[in-house]
């Protein structure tokens, strides 16, 4: 082989490999770029501008949900005009007050952002919906593709809330105070047909032996909380254990009658020593002295009162307790479970007065 042809061939050889090698790079190059880009929002528009809406996030909600969407509206050519927005919710089978799409703000000048916000009610159907963007310019519109969104089935619940804070915070024993514990409906819950929630204090610490005890009055004096759908209150009682009285406890002496004996004799010895008319003037004396004895008598008296404590007394502490309802279905209160406690209110209790 010529000298010519061998390094032609050569050369050949050399191109054909960096060839294979340049297409090689440009492929990982293109892989890293789909590895490490972000995934972009669907994009469309007109010959005006551009919408590109994320997805709704979250993209399941439960009633009473909501679910928002960032819109970014880009500008085509230059334009900077004004863009409407709106969005629509559909889905393929009809619903009970089904989801509500608003934008904000309602109109922008491109290039812009917007945000979409879906709201869902506490009875709204559960199912799939899907929710379109519209942008609409001066001259085009367009409808974005439509993005999922889900209201999730779930069950009716309710939370318990110390809405009126126990007043007084602190009391002697023998007394009591009082709050307001709110149900707070969730997912459209309400009461059972015909029955209602009862409230009780779960727990009470610290433990003793003679406790406070709590009771709840319900309105219109039931025997149980109605709710339907909107919060409802109870009123929270606690009452604690001391003297009870029983009436005033009259201690009476003589002591007034002492005090006229000396007069009695006096007013005896000038009888004795007059005559009869005399006589008669020292009786009416002494009648005098008598009424005067009487009327002495309560003020040497007193009246102090007379208690008794036939439950005990509770001792002096502050005592926390813990709040639960369940509802005549079982149901209890959601944000009482294994791992988390009702609420809980406090009340700090006091030697009782001593009596005279």
């Amino acid at each position: 082989m010529l000298r010519s042809e061998w390094i032609e061939s050569k050369l050949k050889s050399l191109a054909g490999h960096r060839g294979i090698a340049t297409l090689c790079l440009v492929a990982a190059a293109f892989a890293l770029a789909c590895t490490f880009a972000p995934v972009a929002a669907a994009q469309g528009g007109t010959s005006e501008f551009t919408l590109s809406p994320a997805s709704f996030n979250p993209d399941a909600v439960a009633p009473s949900g909501v679910s928002s969407s960032l819109i970014q509206v880009g500008s085509v050519n230059g334009f900077s005009g004004t863009v409407n927005l709106s969005c629509q919710v559909t889905s393929q089978q009809a619903a009970t007050d089904p989801p509500v799409c608003t934008v904000s703000p309602p109109s922008v000048t491109a290039p812009a952002s917007a945000s979409a916000t879906v709201t869902t009610q506490s009875d709204t159907s559960t199912q799939p919906y899907n929710i379109t963007i519209t942008g609409t310019g001066p001259t085009t519109t367009y409808t974005t593709p439509a993005l999922p969104l889900t209201v999730l089935a779930v069950t009716p619940q309710y939370t318990l809330s110390v809405t009126g804070a126990v007043a007084p915070t602190s009391v002697p024993a023998g007394t009591g105070a009082q709050g307001l514990v709110t149900v707070n409906p969730i997912f459209g819950y309400a009461t059972p047909q015909g029955g209602g929630i009862t409230l009780a204090c779960a727990s009470i610490s610290p433990l003793v032996t003679i406790a406070p005890v709590c009771s709840f009055t319900y309105p219109q004096n039931d025997k149980n909380l109605k709710v339907t759908g909107t919060p409802a209150s109870a009123t929270l009682t606690i009452s604690t254990f001391g003297p009870i009285t029983t009436g005033a406890h009259s201690s009476r002496n003589v002591m007034g009658l002492w005090f006229s004996l000396p007069l009695f004799g006096l007013v005896g010895l000038g009888a004795a020593m007059s005559g009869k008319p005399g006589r008669r003037a020292w009786g009416i004396l002494a009648l005098f002295v008598l009424c005067g004895a009487f009327i002495l008598i309560p003020g040497c008296g007193s009246n102090n009162p007379s208690t008794t404590t036939p439950n005990g007394v509770t001792p002096a502490n502050t005592y926390t307790f813990t709040i639960v309802g369940v509802d005549s279905n079982g149901v209890v209160s959601s944000n009482t479970s294994t791992t988390t406690t009702g609420p809980t209110v406090s009340l700090t209790v006091t030697a009782p007065p001593k009596t005279p």
